[in-house]
């Protein structure tokens, strides 16, 4: 597991959650400009990466390329990356990992004087003409401790290299779009509140969380699709220690999540014209109860760990003129158990996890599902799984500073509601989609070596990992394309076959000199369809390229009134990536009738250089940490391989930010 928290968080938190994690080894992001960017580990996205909101699993559509995860970055404390199937421990959709996002804490109420306290944050950018405000605040008073933030995100359209387009230059790798790209721009208003009561037994506690992104998405015919997503999360939850070591936390998370969008295509309308009132052309309401109670035992012989049993209940409410996913309502019932042993230098853990899923989607003429009334099959509609989870891990110190670790873990991903039903134009990719009610779930076989170094002056970790995924889910596009007259956008259909994936990731920091540290990081990852059924397809879609960074900081405690004033120049370089041909999204660019003028699916290697410095300096007593930044520094046109927008348009040109923080004591 990787963390981020105090000032690294500072520095690298981003809009988008995939954005903030980048820079650790091993993880990507698919963005679509700078407000989505959606997690890769090790080669796996979307579904099959669990992004958790303290511990709940969060859904927030993820199925789709371009839906990103529905949380902003500066209302957390820390950030949480664990790589490898984490099935065990939060279930379906962690087959490839889980990012768990927790919240502020709350501050001590008994062990202080009443006090209050917090922190703004005030930032810019000068791609997209970003401004950020942000307000954070925590106090205390007898049993009683709270916490909120509020941020606003307001920003323009992104801004890529102007050079010459398809149209100027009759080049077709050239973009259709440069320079200043219409409908990207977005407007956030993102918060948090939490309390707590501290008992003689334990504290109990809740936290309210909503996220609203209100933005436009550029299409390749150079419209705006407007789109509204909004997530709302209330949970509730209790440390209750029973004595004896035994501790017990019942958990209860109530979210909702709202997508709305306008049509897309030739019909497309910016966000300016959604609806005030009533529903939006694609309306789709998701609430989920979460009830989950773990007990920390304590040790057994030479192992500890935690019991636990978790339910949740899905309501789906699809509404507006295009359904594009029925209506449905899902359950989940799962027991688990994770235990640890250290015995001399060897540490030891094992977990198990059963889950029993069913969901039951409401007919739909609009979607071919049939209808029960008129005495119509109706086996399409009801789907259950029984899936078993399991992890086994070791890790062995040789000496102070060397340990070596290895893990096995078997991991599951039942099909979603998208996957099985899932039937028409999904205007945001440009794509008729067409789902498979017969599909069964993925399960992963996964398998890593780590070897980890840690002194003084030196950290580094590399890893290998081997990932065997049965049943893997491929969206292949069939060459064919909608409409009476083969005009309308290509035709995307599930189907399923055997997939495996084999990588390498590492990172080291060293500190070369009190003043002087240098760190990099390194990934590659090779995923490779291995069914013979499926014989159209060698490589798997949306992996990363490989890449490689460097980065050379420098540092001094203090400089006339600046403290941990600190210089750093990194450089980015990512490989040429091939296309997975028809399994690859957006493959129809510069290999379909519709765009064969323009565009691209694979993309060219490509090398960034970015810059930072940052000080912190204290004004009327006040802490306050500065910094600014510039990637892409040469503006270099370039097109990241997972970046949506790589069929028309180019990557995020020179960005400029400047971020400031100040932290104040009221009482």
């Amino acid at each position: 597991m990787d963390v981020l928290t105090g000032g690294t968080k500072f520095s690298r938190q981003q809009t988008s959650l995939g954005a903030s994690l980048e820079e650790l080894a091993g993880i990507s992001t698919i963005s679509t400009g700078s407000q989505t960017g959606k997690p890769v580990i090790r080669g796996l996205s979307g579904s099959r990466v669990r992004v958790l909101d303290d511990g709940a699993a969060m859904d927030y559509q993820q199925y789709g390329v371009r839906h990103g995860p529905n949380v902003d970055p500066f209302p957390s404390e820390r950030i949480e990356v664990v790589r490898g199937a984490a099935s065990v421990q939060y279930g379906s959709d962690a087959l490839g990992g889980a990012v768990n996002v927790i919240p502020n804490s709350l501050p001590d109420a008994v062990n202080s004087d009443p006090f209050l306290q917090g922190e703004t944050l005030g930032e810019f950018s000068s791609n997209n003409n970003e401004l950020v405000g942000g307000l954070h605040l925590n106090g205390a008073t007898g049993r009683w401790g709270f916490t909120g933030t509020i941020i606003r995100r307001s920003a323009g359209n992104m801004k890529a290299p102007d050079v010459p387009t398809f149209q100027e230059s009759n080049d077709t790798s050239a973009p259709k779009f440069s320079g200043e790209l219409d409908h990207t721009d977005y407007d956030q208003l993102n918060g948090s509140f939490g309390i707590g009561y501290k008992t003689n037994f334990g504290q109990i506690s809740g936290e309210n969380t909503r996220w609203q992104n209100n933005h436009n998405f550029l299409l390749p015919n150079g419209r705006g699709l407007g789109q509204n997503l909004e997530n709302i999360s209330l949970q509730i939850e209790r440390d209750l220690d029973l004595g004896n070591y035994f501790k017990l936390n019942p958990q209860f998370t109530y979210s909702q999540n709202l997508r709305q969008s306008n049509p897309g295509g030739a019909n497309a309308e910016p966000r300016n014209e959604l609806p005030d009132e009533g529903f939006a052309n694609l309306d789709i309401l998701l609430n989920s109860y979460t009830a989950k109670t773990d007990l920390q035992h304590p040790a057994v012989g030479p192992f500890s760990g935690t019991v636990g049993i978790e339910y949740k209940y899905k309501n789906q409410d699809t509404r507006g003129d295009e359904p594009l996913v029925p209506s449905a309502t899902i359950q989940n019932m799962a027991a688990f158990v994770f235990e640890q042993a250290e015995i001399n230098n060897l540490t030891f853990s094992f977990g198990a996890r059963l889950d029993a899923r069913s969901q039951e989607a409401e007919p739909n003429a609009d979607l071919n599902l049939p209808d029960e009334n008129a005495g119509e099959t109706n086996d399409v509609l009801r789907q259950s799984y029984m899936e078993f989870s399991g992890s086994l891990g070791a890790t062995y110190q040789f000496f102070e500073e060397f340990t070596i670790a290895t893990n096995i873990g078997r991991g599951f991903r039942a099909p979603s509601l998208f996957n099985l039903h899932v039937d028409g134009v999904h205007g945001g990719i440009a794509a008729y989609q067409v789902g498979n009610p017969y599909l069964d779930s993925e399960r992963s076989f996964n398998t890593d070596l780590s070897l980890r170094w840690r002194s003084k002056n030196v950290q580094a970790k590399a890893t290998v990992y081997r990932n065997a995924i049965d049943n893997y889910m491929f969206l292949v596009n069939t060459g064919e394309f909608a409409g009476s007259n083969n005009d309308g956008p290509p035709i995307l259909e599930f189907v399923q076959g055997n997939a495996r994936l084999v990588g390498a990731n590492a990172d080291i920091t060293a500190q070369i000199l009190p003043w002087l540290q240098l760190s990099g990081t390194f990934e590659t990852v090779n995923g490779q369809n291995v069914d013979e059924d499926i014989s159209e397809v060698d490589d798997l879609p949306l992996l990363p390229p490989t890449k490689l960074s460097g980065k050379v900081k420098v540092m001094r405690s203090s400089i006339g009134e600046f403290e941990n004033a600190f210089v750093s120049m990194g450089v980015q370089y990512a490989s040429s990536k091939e296309a997975a041909g028809r399994y690859e999204p957006f493959w129809q660019f510069g290999n379909a009738p519709q765009f064969s003028d323009f565009g691209v699916a694979s993309t060219d290697a490509y090398t960034l250089f970015n810059a930072m410095v940052g000080a912190e300096i204290s004004l009327w007593d006040r802490p306050i940490a500065l910094q600014l930044s510039g990637n892409n520094l040469f503006n270099n046109a370039y097109r990241d391989f997972l970046d949506t927008y790589k069929g028309y348009a180019l990557s995020p040109g020179r960005n400029i930010s400047f971020r400031v923080k100040v932290l104040f004591n009221i009482l």
